[in-house]
């Protein structure tokens, strides 16, 4: 498939690329105690931070089903992202 890594490419650096828009052009930044830890969800887990963001300024901060489902959703894609190599190249390798 040859668009498979443009797909790669656009999962890995979407959700920094809205990051940095978002920390540019709006106050969402402002939803993480420090920037330090913006920067470690930046880095680390990006669907998990934009997940966060939207939950802190839609509902408050306030975590509920829905948006817990939604945080929970993004940080298993996080997980997933590191974790999924290992396993591509084990099966590959059979």
């Amino acid at each position: 498939m040859p668009g498979c890594c443009l797909i790669a490419l656009l999962l890995f650096f979407g959700p920094r690329v809205v990051l940095a828009l978002a920390w540019i052009f709006t106050n969402w930044y402002s939803a993480f105690d420090s920037t330090l830890v913006a920067l470690a969800g930046f880095i680390f887990l990006p669907w998990t931070s934009l997940a966060w963001m939207y939950t802190f300024f839609e509902n408050g901060g306030r975590i509920g089903l829905i948006y817990g489902a939604l945080i929970a959703v993004a940080l298993v894609a996080d997980i997933g992202a590191y974790s999924g190599g290992r396993r591509w190249r084990e099966w590959k390798r059979r």
